[in-house]
């Protein structure tokens, strides 16, 4: 096989050959500055130019002292590469500190909220308890003294009616004893008389008057003495009597004894 682009023995005179440079940057180096190595390749070729001789022994100087930056510039890489990883281990325990810490508030913010929602809760609460409580004895009061004032209008009346009552009872009473009078005037008239003098026992002196209808009735009936007598007078209604004495003096008509029943009752 043929290789066109491989130089010949015989061409090599025409041509510098010269080893392929890499470059190195060591930002890290003592002296701060970019350092370049040529390494020439060592060829079996007996026969070179003058000017490819002079060039190659400055890049060997050069070679040399790039070999002697090398471990320098290795130690400083690690050195680096060991605080980089320091400091990647100081930030990831820094953001599990400030994520613990961010939980840690958080969570007591959580709390603080629910406390918070938990007292206003109590407070509305007790709020609308007491307005609730309010209303409620404010009907109660008011229910207490309407009660009170219908008692007090339900005592008036009944007092009221009490008196009505009554008073209508000794008018419908007296209706019916005058109704009686008509027929038995003498008989009431005596029955009256003789619970009178049973008041007047100390008496020395005793007049019964009585109206003439009931006159000859009441005078039969009484048991009359020297001290005791009986008269008519047409002053005095039928089936009522007056007593005379000397210890006072007593009105036993029927209308007078009616109006002291209505005075009894309306006190």
């Amino acid at each position: 096989m043929i290789l066109s682009n491989v130089i010949n023995q015989e061409e090599n005179k025409e041509h510098i050959i010269e080893q392929y440079r890499f470059k190195v940057i060591s930002s890290f180096s003592h002296s701060g500055t970019e350092q370049q190595t040529e390494q020439p390749i060592k060829e079996d070729q007996p026969e070179l130019t003058t000017e490819a001789t002079k060039d190659d022994a400055p890049k060997a100087v050069n070679s040399s002292e790039d070999t002697k930056l090398e471990p320098s510039f290795i130690e400083e890489l690690l050195k680096r590469t060991e605080e980089l990883s320091e400091n990647i281990v100081k930030l990831q325990l820094q953001i599990e500190n400030q994520e613990k810490e961010f939980k840690e508030r958080l969570e007591t913010e959580v709390n603080r909220a629910k406390e918070d929602a938990l007292k206003e809760g109590e407070s509305l609460a007790k709020a609308k308890f007491d307005t609730e409580l309010s209303e409620i004895e404010t009907k109660y009061t008011n229910s207490i003294k309407k009660l009170d004032e219908e008692k007090d209008k339900l005592e008036k009346l009944y007092q009221k009616s009490e008196k009505e009552i009554a008073s209508t009872a000794i008018d419908i009473a007296k209706e019916v004893i005058l109704k009686e009078i008509k027929d038995s005037s003498a008989t009431i008239a005596s029955n009256i008389a003789k619970n009178l003098i049973g008041e007047l026992e100390n008496a020395s002196q005793i007049e019964i008057k009585t109206n003439p209808e009931d006159y000859e009735f009441v005078k039969e009936n009484i048991k009359l003495s020297s001290n005791l007598k009986v008269s008519a007078d047409d002053a005095i209604n039928r089936g009522g009597v007056i007593i005379l004495s000397d210890i006072g003096n007593i009105d036993g008509s029927v209308a007078e004894r009616f109006e002291k029943i209505k005075k009894i009752l309306s006190e």
